[in-house]
């Protein structure tokens, strides 16, 4: 049994995030939700270290369907070839491993969506994903996914960088340890994003919900 395995972590609530320094409010004419790494072979390393995959793919899931039932596009991302994030060495699983590079059955793409192949820790980095927002006109990116101390803290910059705004869903991205999660919350809030949950993306993807009330 690992370490990680006896002692779990759970997902953050929302009196636990950090507060907004960004002032944006998310609009689904304006967003599209990008979705991190959600491979099968990355959720067993998250699984054998007692993070809260059910939950993530949970939220996740929920993201997809308001996304889609919005009309918000969907890009999802998964690295080249056998790269993983070099902090937690090679993900479980062997070289051919097709059943591990399957995505999550929650969140698996759909016809109309996109998924793009990275070569560095964000999505943005030698990919077209920019370009692909420009042409859709989305300025917002909502971020779920994995790793949050790496893939999304990185994604989360690199869209900030880019002049667009990035929401990363608290209780929609995981890590190894509960500490490297809310290491990356307190960052991206700090320094290029809003941080915010699962149900008040849901909420303002929701036309019947006022904007007041989502995020």
């Amino acid at each position: 049994m690992t370490p990680g395995s006896i002692f779990p972590y759970v997902m953050p609530t929302p009196a636990m995030l950090p507060d907004d320094r960004t002032g944006w409010t998310l609009d689904p004419s304006r967003s599209a939700l990008v979705v991190l790494n959600l491979q099968r072979r990355f959720l067993r390393v998250l699984d054998q270290e007692g993070a809260p995959v059910a939950e993530l793919l949970a939220n996740a899931g929920r993201l997809v369907r308001a996304a889609h039932a919005a009309g918000v596009p969907v890009v999802h991302t998964v690295p080249a070839g056998e790269r993983g994030p070099a902090a937690y060495g090679r993900p479980a699983g062997p070289p051919a491993d097709k059943d591990g590079e399957a995505f999550a059955e929650q969140v698996a793409p759909r016809s109309g969506d996109v998924v793009l192949t990275a070569r560095k820790h964000s999505a943005f980095a030698r990919t077209r994903l920019e370009s692909r927002l420009r042409d859709l006109k989305r300025d917002q990116v909502v971020l779920g996914g994995l790793f949050a101390r790496i893939g999304v803290l990185m994604t989360a910059a690199d869209a900030w960088v880019r002049d667009l705004e990035p929401f990363v869903v608290a209780d929609a991205i995981a890590d190894v340890s509960a500490g490297s999660h809310e290491f990356a919350l307190e960052w991206m809030a700090d320094t290029c994003g809003a941080v915010t949950s699962t149900d008040l993306v849901v909420a303002a993807f929701d036309p019947a919900v006022p904007a007041a009330k989502a995020v």
